[in-house]
C-alpha cells in the first residue's frame, strides 16, 4: 500500500537556453575576420506521455526540470537543443495548474538588494546586472564607459531591441498563463499520447545576429531565456467499467479474484485491500469488462474519515457500481466493529458521551452490564445488511452528488451462511427495493429509474459467479452503447455547426462581391 500514490505535487521547469557565442573569423593572412559566433540551443520541454503499464503516480519526482540548451561555439556552431523530460503517468490522471506556493518579492527584500548594489558600487552593480542577460567579449564593458563623443553606441540599440523582444515574449506568457492548465487523460485517451507541460526557453543569439552594415563587428551576445515553470497536482482515478463498492471486509477482494486473474491481498480482518486492484472478466466470446476492487468505505468516508477521499476518488469513474454486502450478518441485531461502524458525526458522538456521563453514577456494577450485553435483543425488522447498503448510498451521494444515479446492482456475498443468509436476505430485499423506490421518487439527484437487482453469491467458493458476471456484462454493454451515441451526436452537432459557419462565410463573400461589382458599375 505504500508504494501506491493516487495524488502528488510537482514542479515542473523547463530548461534554460544556452548562450549565445561572441567570437570571430581568424585566418591568417585575413583582417578583421567576420563575427562568426553560434547560437545558444533551447531549453528542453516537459512532456507527460500516457501509458497503460504505470498504475501509480509513486515514480514521478517532485521536482522535474528538464536539461538547458548547449551554448554556442566560434566557426558558426549552434548549440544543439536541450533533450527533452519525458514522464509516463497512468490512465485516469487529472493534471490541473495551481498557484505557486513560493514567496513572491518583499519591498523589505528589494530594499536589501538596493542596499547591497550601494556597498558593490554603481558600476560593479550595473555589470553584475548586465552580465544576467548579456555576454560580453573581453574588456568591452571597459570600452563602453569611455566611448569617444560623436560615435553611436550600437550595443545600447541592442539592448532596446532585445529588450522590446523580451516584453513581447513576456506579454505573450502572460496571456497564456491566464488560463491554468487542466487535462484529463480519460478512457478516450489512446496510450502514448503526449502533453506539452512546460516549454524550454529560447537559446541565445550569437554576435552575428546584432551584425548590421554600421556595426560591422558586434561584440556581445545575448544569454539563453529561462524555461516555463508551473506548479501542478496529479490526481489518479482508477478507469474501470465497473466498481466494487462495500464496507470493509465484505468480500470484494475475494469476488474480484473469483471472477477474474486479480489476485489482491484477502485477510480476515478489515481494510486488507490499501489501493485499489483492477481485474479483467473475460468471457466466451472474448468479451471483456474491467472490474476495480476499491478500498472499503466507512461511515464518514465523505468527510475524509479513515481513508475517505483517497478510496472516494476512484469510484467516480466507474460506469456502473457494484455494491458488495456482507449478507452473514448476525440476523436482528446491530454490529459493533472498532473502526468500522463507530464512526459518525460529532454532534451524534458527543451526546451519547454525555448521556454514559450522567448514567455512570447510577450505573449497575461491571459485571452487570456485561451479562446485559450478551443478552442482546433481537429485533426482526432491523437489517445490518439493509444498513450497510444505506451507508454506501449516503456516502458516496455526499461526496459527489449524483454518483448514485449510475447503473447499480447488489451482490449478496457470502450466501452459503446458511444459518443468517437466507433470513437477512428475504428482509434485506424487501428494504431495498422500498427505499430504491422512495429514492427515486424524493429526489432528482437520487437512483436511476432502472430497478436494482440483488444477486446472492457465495464469493469464497464460487457460487452463482455467472449470473453475476452475465449480469453486470449486459449493463455495462448498455452504458457503452449510450456514450456512444451521445459521442456520434456530439459529433454530428459539430459537424452541422460546422458546415453552417461555411454556409454563413460564403454568403456573406457573395454579398460583398455583388455589392462591389454594383458600385464599380454606378462609378461608370
Amino acid at each position: 500500500g505504500r508504494n501506491f500514490v493516487d495524488f502528488c505535487r510537482i514542479k515542473v521547469s523547463g530548461g534554460q537556453g544556452g548562450d549565445g557565442c561572441v567570437s570571430f573569423h581568424r585566418e591568417k593572412l585575413v583582417a578583421f575576420g567576420q563575427p562568426n559566433g553560434g547560437n545558444g540551443g533551447r531549453g528542453g520541454n516537459v512532456i507527460f506521455e500516457t501509458s497503460t503499464n504505470e498504475t501509480s503516480l509513486q515514480h514521478i519526482p517532485h521536482t522535474a526540470a528538464a536539461p538547458r540548451g548547449v551554448h554556442g561555439k566560434g566557426s558558426l556552431m549552434h548549440g544543439h537543443a536541450g533533450k527533452d523530460l519525458v514522464i509516463k503517468i497512468p490512465m485516469g490522471t487529472i493534471i490541473r495548474e495551481v498557484p505557486s506556493p513560493e514567496k513572491e518579492k518583499d519591498p523589505e527584500d528589494e530594499e536589501l538588494l538596493f542596499q547591497k548594489s550601494l556597498e558593490l558600487g554603481e558600476i560593479e552593480a550595473k555589470d553584475r546586472e548586465m552580465s544576467k542577460r548579456w555576454v560580453l567579449y573581453p574588456r568591452l564593458a571597459n570600452s563602453l564607459t569611455t566611448l569617444p563623443e560623436g560615435k553611436v553606441d550600437y550595443f545600447e540599440e541592442a539592448q532596446a531591441w532585445v529588450a522590446e523582444e523580451d516584453r513581447i515574449i513576456e506579454a505573450r506568457r502572460a496571456a497564456m498563463s491566464k488560463k491554468p492548465l487542466l487535462l484529463d487523460v480519460n478512457e478516450f485517451t489512446e496510450d502514448g499520447t503526449t502533453f506539452l507541460v512546460a516549454r524550454g526557453g529560447g537559446g541565445g543569439y550569437g554576435n552575428p545576429h546584432f551584425l548590421t552594415t554600421q556595426n560591422r563587428s558586434p561584440k556581445y551576445a545575448t544569454r539563453g531565456r529561462e524555461g516555463q515553470t508551473r506548479w501542478l497536482t496529479l490526481e489518479l482515478k482508477t478507469i474501470a467499467d465497473a466498481g466494487l463498492v462495500g464496507l470493509p471486509n465484505a468480500g470484494k477482494s475475494t469476488f474480484l479474484q473469483a471472477v477474474s486473474n486479480a489476485h489482491p491481498a484477502i485477510a480476515p480482518y478489515p481494510f486488507t485491500t490499501l489501493n485499489p486492484y483492477i481485474g479483467t472478466v473475460d468471457y466466451a466470446d472474448s468479451y471483456q469488462v474491467k472490474v476495480a476492487d476499491i478500498p472499503g468505505l466507512i461511515r464518514g468516508a465523505h468527510r475524509n474519515i479513515g481513508l475517505g477521499h483517497s478510496f472516494l476518488r476512484h469510484v467516480e469513474r466507474s460506469k456502473v457500481l457494484v455494491y458488495v454486502i456482507d449478507i452473514a450478518a448476525e440476523f436482528g441485531v446491530k454490529r459493533k466493529i472498532k473502526g468500522v461502524d463507530d464512526w459518525s458525526s460529532e454532534e451524534k458522538y458527543e451526546e451519547p458521551l454525555k448521556n454514559e456521563q450522567k448514567d455512570d453514577e447510577t450505573s449497575p456494577p461491571k459485571i452487570q452490564q456485561q451479562s446485559q450485553q450478551d443478552s442482546e435483543i433481537v429485533d426482526e425488522a432491523y437489517s445490518q445488511p439493509f444498513e450497510d447498503w444505506k451507508t454506501l448510498l449516503d456516502e458516496l451521494e455526499a461526496y459527489q452528488p449524483g454518483l448514485t444515479r449510475r447503473p447499480s446492482m447488489i451482490i449478496a456475498n457470502k450466501a452459503d451462511v446458511t444459518e443468517v443468509a437466507p433470513k437477512n436476505l428475504q428482509l434485506f430485499q424487501k428494504l431495498v427495493h422500498e427505499e430504491w423506490s422512495k429514492r427515486r421518487v424524493a429526489s432528482e439527484s437520487g437512483p436511476a429509474d432502472n430497478e436494482i437487482k440483488i444477486v446472492p453469491v457465495s464469493a469464497k467458493y464460487k457460487k452463482n459467479i455467472v449470473k453475476v458476471t452475465s449480469i453486470l456484462r449486459e449493463i455495462v454493454e448498455e452504458e457503452k452503447a449510450k456514450e456512444s451515441a451521445a459521442i456520434k451526436r456530439k459529433e454530428q452537432r459539430e459537424q452541422q455547426e460546422e458546415e453552417e459557419a461555411l454556409a454563413f462565410k460564403a454568403t456573406r463573400r457573395n454579398i460583398l462581391s455583388h455589392s462591389s461589382s454594383n458600385s464599380d458599375k454606378s462609378e461608370e
